[in-house]
């Protein structure tokens, strides 16, 4: 069974026990409510996106779900390239949110693993490992193994809760989330014969420790929710500090089954690597390598290629998904993967040139059947590999000078620090031994331990999932910020009552150059751009002193620090700005905009409330200059006049003018008793913001917003959909972009009736009157009622079949179409031909009876050279085809050949029915 086949199996199984097939989340770690959850930089796992139906925080439309979740992991990336380590792998999961347990889990997971009528595996090759103080998981894996005929002490070990409690080692140590113990069910991957009798623990850790046990699903019993703190907030690898651990709400199941390492069990593969979902890269590889690869001819090689394999997957679906390379967060991870592929190709398998693009194709093919979105961006991907592996080989180049640099530097009998060769490592993508082997040369030793302690520090950090400084996120290289001593801590924001300020530039970093433009970031001491936050865009505007005026196209921030993009021509000397005044001016007209969509954002969450209930939560929004995006918590659409009433509402309340009060540092407890709303899981610190719409609504918010609601000017609706599982979403445009929105319905209108030659107020029953006849026509041509204007039939006999020309006029095609199904629709000996003259232009539609195509006659072929008689071409399937004529005149001509030309293209079949 291969991976495809193993995802359908899956899916069926679960199916047939009530669970609904979810869709994968991205590999952005969105929840189910469409919020980021950033405790996270990447989906590692099938429960991520459904964190809110763990907390109980929103309720599913069904309480049993199934997903095959996109997932990506760096916390081994050394490991890869062995027979089961991925960085991207999907996992097969189904869980329970407050529904079955641990009974019905485990049960499932037997049945699907070694059920005949499923995937059948031999009960003699598996066993279990149990979390040691779970007495009921140990007790219902003992009587199915006993049922089995298997002694439950040769297959069950109990473990610790580094292996067996989910998140790993969570009952000590955390993380702050849902959590519970967990079973883990292994697979014999080894060619020795299985374990019998007299199996204990130890030799199950020693076994497994070889390599001869393949973990291949985790069953975890969500039932505990983790409480706890930092124990440093400056240095998250600490950890936390436990402070509780009650119980949820209800307990519930989350289980994992990795498709690749299930797939290679059940193919009788060792490794991970043998499955189709890797085959098509591997044969890709070897054609790029135009022979010099051959896969497993050579060990050294298949490493390098399967590390490869590995990453372009992971590339690939980052940059599907929206992961674009950078310099920190989720995109210094890919960036990360693809400097390692390349590093790979270039050193083992000979590929010297750009060659990762090439193999998009491959990773279409392996998984584009399931993961259709993989064509949706190909030109994206294709574009962005080819550029990230230029600027690596570039780099590359700068890596091997800096390196030449320091050599000069420290000369003879000298030793490279630990910490530059990690950051020749770390930076520039330089392995090891490369570097081990250029100081040799020049005889430099280099300060291995060092080097090791910096690299498992980057690793520890990399398997660390808890928080946004972990798994690489927010790490920026050395080289690529600079400064001036001493720079602030964090950014002074002024803009909430100043459009301008006078500050000093202290930081650039992300210096990028394309062909024409430069682009980096500036942070200032004190700035009024606002930075991109809660919903909110960042603002844009200038910089400018006496020598220069810059722009920004982008404001961000990072651990309170605001960085401020912009882009100035490729020639412009970025590093002089450091340390100087600048005068920063917003774009106030743009602000304004951006305000006056914030502002109706917080009067459409409350009309929503009014309208459809209290059960009406924000759960995200984008507030744009030229619109806003809100995403809200209700399980149906909104019909037009809920919508036409939240419409209202808003309008009213922006043509009252109302005056809206902003109270600054708040205490929490204080906001509430204001009856300050909190915005959809999002989290607060002790002292917060509250924006008050003077008798009508009360929000916890950050961003900008109007002084009084008449600025806003007008509100309108332009979509409503649904943003995910009981999760609904609205686009709306305020102010002058909603009145060009009026403006431009009101000329179509104007234009359409117009066209109809009628008057606007007729328009309604004008297009109620032409659609009835439109109607009334396509039935007639469907029930093929054509009377003798518009069609001239003959039935000619070939042999013992009937040939029927059939020539109409003014028909669309795709009713003629149905013409020709309905004049061979079960019948027998029938041959269709239909001519259709429309506007000028000619179609030949054919149809045959299947007994005829069964005896060799092929449609397609036969129109084709029809078609030759008139001009024209074309062609199809053995049963129905289509060609076009250009010479309309050749009618007459064609109908009177179409017999000779079926007897002379199929002398067998005619022959045999004149017989």
């Amino acid at each position: 069974m291969n991976a495809n086949q193993l995802r359908k199996e899956y899916i069926r199984f679960f199916e047939s026990k009530n669970h609904q097939h979810y869709p994968s989340g991205l590999l952005i770690p969105y929840d189910v409510t469409g919020k980021l959850d950033e405790s996270l930089l990447f989906n590692g796992a099938g429960m991520i996106q459904f964190k809110p139906y763990f907390r109980g925080t929103v309720n599913p439309e069904n309480r049993r779900m199934i997903t095959s979740q996109k997932c990506l992991r760096t916390g081994d990336i050394e490991s890869v390239g062995d027979n089961s380590h991925l960085t991207f792998f999907e996992m097969l999961g189904n869980f329970s949110f407050g529904d079955y347990f641990k009974l019905k889990s485990i049960h499932y997971a037997w049945e699907l693993l070694t059920s005949k009528a499923w995937l059948g595996l031999c009960p003699s090759k598996l066993c279990v490992t149990v979390f040691k103080e779970d007495t009921e998981a140990r007790e219902i894996w003992s009587k199915i193994w006993s049922e089995a005929g298997y002694h439950p002490d040769n297959k069950i070990f109990l473990l610790g809760e580094d292996t067996n409690y989910w998140p790993a080692g969570a009952f000590t140590s955390g993380p702050p989330g849902p959590c519970g113990p967990n079973s883990e069910i292994f697979y014999w991957s080894s060619d020795d014969i299985p374990p019998t009798d007299s199996y204990n623990k130890e030799n199950y850790l020693a076994d497994e420790e070889q390599g001869k046990w393949l973990e291949i699903w985790n069953l975890v019993f969500i039932e505990y929710e983790w409480q706890g703190n930092l124990k440093n907030p400056q240095k998250p690898s600490l950890g936390y500090q436990k402070t509780g651990m009650p119980s949820l709400p209800f307990q519930s199941i989350d289980t994992g089954m990795g498709l690749e390492r299930a797939a290679a069990v059940l193919s009788g593969s060792h490794s991970v690597y043998d499955t189709d979902a890797f085959q098509p890269i591997f044969e890709a590889i070897q054609t790029l390598t135009s022979g010099f690869y051959r896969y497993k001819k050579d060990d050294t090689q298949d490493y390098a290629a399967r590390i490869i394999a590995d990453h372009i997957r992971s590339a690939v679906f980052c940059l599907t998904d929206g992961v674009h390379p950078s310099n920190s967060g989720r995109g210094y991870i890919l960036r990360r993967l693809i400097r390692r592929a390349i590093l790979k190709g270039d050193k083992f398998l000979n590929l010297k040139d750009n060659f990762l693009y090439e193999l998009v194709p491959s990773v279409q093919k392996a998984l584009g059947e399931h993961y259709k979105e993989l064509y949706d961006k190909s030109e994206f991907i294709v574009t962005t590999l080819k550029n990230e592996e230029t600027l690596f080989r570039k780099t590359l180049s700068s890596g091997s000078k800096l390196l030449h640099d320091l050599i000069n530097n420290l000369g003879t009998d000298a030793t490279l620090s630990g910490e530059e060769t990690f950051k020749l490592y770390d930076t520039f993508g330089f392995p090891l031994e490369i570097t081990q082997e250029i100081c040799n040369d020049h005889g430099i030793d280099v300060d291995l331990e060092t080097y090791e302690t910096c690299l498992k520090q980057a690793q520890e950090i990399s398997r660390s999932n808890t928080n946004m400084d972990t798994v690489y996120g927010g790490h920026t290289n050395s080289n690529d910020e600079i400064s001036i001593t001493k720079p602030s801590e964090s950014t002074d924001f002024t803009g909430y009552t100043d459009h301008c300020s006078v500050s000093t530039i202290e930081r650039i970093r992300n210096i990028h150059v394309s062909e024409n433009n430069l682009t980096f970031e500036v942070c200032l001491n004190k700035s009024p751009f606002y930075a991109a936050s809660g919903g909110q865009v960042g603002d844009k505007g200038t910089l400018s002193n006496q020598n220069i005026t810059l722009e920004i196209i982008d404001t961000n921030k990072s651990n309170g620090l605001f960085w401020h993009v912009i882009k100035t021509n490729k020639d412009f000397s970025y590093q002089d700005l450091l340390g100087k005044e600048v005068h920063c001016t917003i774009d106030t007209t743009r602000r304004k905009q951006l305000e006056q969509n914030h502002t109706a954002t917080h009067l459409l969450h409350e009309a929503l409330r009014i309208v459809l209930g209290k059960h009406v939560n924000q759960a995200g929004s984008l507030v744009e200059d030229h619109f806003l995006r809100f995403d809200f918590t209700h399980h149906q659409a909104l019909s037009p006049d809920e919508i036409r009433m939240v419409e209202s509402i808003v309008n009213t309340k922006i043509q009252e003018n109302l005056t809206i009060t902003i109270h600054n540092d708040v205490p929490i407890d204080q906001a509430k008793s204001m009856g300050a709303m909190a915005l959809f899981g999002e989290k607060y610190g002790t002292l917060v913001r509250v924006v008050e719409i003077e008798g009508f609504s009360t929000e916890l918010c950050g961003g900008t917003h109007l002084s009084r609601t008449g600025s806003a000017g007008l509100f309108k609706i332009t979509h409503e959909c649904s943003a995910a599982s009981g999760i609904r979403r609205i686009e709306a445009l305020t102010g002058l972009p909603a009145l060009a929105w009026f403006e431009k319905k009101l000329n179509i209108l104007e234009s359409s009736s117009v066209l109809l030659k009628t008057s606007p107020d007729s328009l309604e029953s004008q297009i109620s009157k032409l659609t009835k006849q439109v109607k009334d026509l396509k039935k007639k041509l469907e029930q093929g009622s054509l009377s003798s204007s518009n069609a001239i039939e003959s039935v000619i006999p070939v042999g013992k079949y009937q040939l029927i020309i059939q020539e109409l006029s003014d028909v669309p095609n795709s009713s003629a179409k149905l013409i020709a199904d309905r004049l061979t629709e079960g019948k027998e000996n029938i041959i269709s031909i239909l001519i259709c003259k429309e506007e000028g232009k000619g179609t030949i539609i054919g149809k045959a009876s299947q007994n005829i195509v069964k005896d060799g006659f092929h449609v397609g072929n036969y129109l084709r050279e029809l078609a030759k008689l008139a001009s024209g071409g074309g062609g199809g399937k053995p049963d129905f085809a289509s060609a076009g004529i250009k010479d309309l005149s050749k009618i007459e001509h064609l109908k009177k050949q179409a017999p000779d030309i079926a007897q002379d293209m199929f002398p067998n079949i005619f022959q045999k029915a004149k017989v």
